[in-house]
């Protein structure tokens, strides 16, 4: 048989309780309960709420619990006939619950086209508003010991939690485009999306989200290098021009082709060579060797340069003779070929 209690307490253990259910069996009338403050107890008989108090002292007497004036004690073993159960709840905010990605979040980067794996981190505050909607819903189900603390309530949402970041964060990235690199400037965006979506799943278990933080969005070191990688190259794309990226480019892989002595390495220099022989020479200072139709010469009279294929030059009018512009011999009017070099002129 358990002793009376005179006075019906918790002082607390640190702030990270949350519930505590009282060793109280018996009692008298002399009896009183006493909640502190930052507390609620909640009186439980035969699994049915009878009373929540809020802070202050009460004396237990059938003015308080009425259905304490049918009470009897019954000897079932020393065992009260009727027992009641008083829980103690923490009304205090919890405000050091961490959250965080479990695993990375697969995305691909809406902007450079590269998958990326993103992690997530921070805190949150949490505080517990519906008691009674609390008890009855999850008290049975998650108290095994005589105290709840927060890290058992951290363990029991952290799947659910988990889910909701991943979903939300993902859903933003890609709804709005946001390369890694702008993440940061949307920050306070997403810390208030998470903390709405995390509140309306909380609430159906009488919790409320206070002053969530976003601390770290993050990826790999390997997918960052490969993020500024492709940074580093579209900057140098802009700065130089395209034609100018081109071949120095083209230079890099083959100076690579060289230094690595492999067939595919000398197969693709000649490929580059081939394709780049315009681009290489223009920018070395070399003239390549023009079309037919873009050749001039020089009017004997005025010496403005004129097309090839001029009968009279445009400036002065002159007939004109002209030079073949293969060979320079001089050529007259009228001339298919030079009589020199056999260069077609016309």
């Amino acid at each position: 048989m358990m002793a009376f209690y005179d006075v019906i307490k918790y002082n607390g253990n640190g702030i990270d309780w949350l519930i505590y259910k009282h060793s109280v069996d018996e009692f008298n009338n002399n009896s009183r309960l006493i909640v502190s403050t930052g507390q609620v107890a909640i009186i439980v008989h035969n699994g049915k709420i009878e009373k929540i108090c809020e802070e202050g002292t009460f004396k237990i007497n059938s003015e308080f619990l009425p259905f304490l004036k049918g009470f009897t004690k019954a000897f079932f073993g020393g065992k009260n006939a009727y027992p009641i159960e008083i829980y103690f709840i923490n009304k205090r905010i919890k405000l050091d619950m961490l959250w965080g990605t479990s695993d990375p979040i697969k995305l691909l980067d809406p902007k450079y086209q590269i998958q990326i794996n993103v992690r997530a981190r921070g805190q949150m505050g949490i505080k517990l508003i519906n008691y009674q909607y609390f008890f009855q819903t999850l008290v049975g189900t998650i108290m095994k010991n005589q105290i709840i603390d927060f890290s058992i309530i951290q363990d029991f949402f952290r799947g659910k939690i988990n889910q909701i970041i991943k979903k939300q964060l993902s859903k933003f990235i890609i709804n709005n485009k946001i390369t890694y690199f702008e993440i940061d400037l949307h920050i306070d965006d997403i810390q208030k999306l998470l903390e709405e979506e995390l509140r309306t799943e909380l609430e159906q278990f009488g919790f409320d989200v206070i002053n969530l933080s976003v601390e770290s969005i993050n990826v790999p070191e390997e997918d960052l290098a490969k993020l500024n990688d492709i940074l580093h190259k579209k900057a140098e794309y802009e700065q130089l021009g395209d034609q100018v990226y081109r071949t120095t480019r083209g230079y890099d892989i083959l100076e690579a082709g060289a230094e690595n002595n492999g067939a595919a390495a000398t197969m693709m220099g000649v490929g580059m060579g081939m394709n780049m022989a315009g681009n290489v020479t223009n920018n070395m200072g070399i003239i390549p060797p023009a079309k037919e139709n873009d050749k001039k010469i020089k009017c004997p009279s005025c010496n403005n340069l004129i097309d090839v294929n001029s009968k009279f030059c445009p400036e002065c009018g002159s007939k004109i003779l002209g030079f073949c512009p293969e060979c320079g011999s001089k050529i007259e009017a009228g001339q298919k070929f030079c009589s020199e070099c056999g260069h077609k002129l016309y």
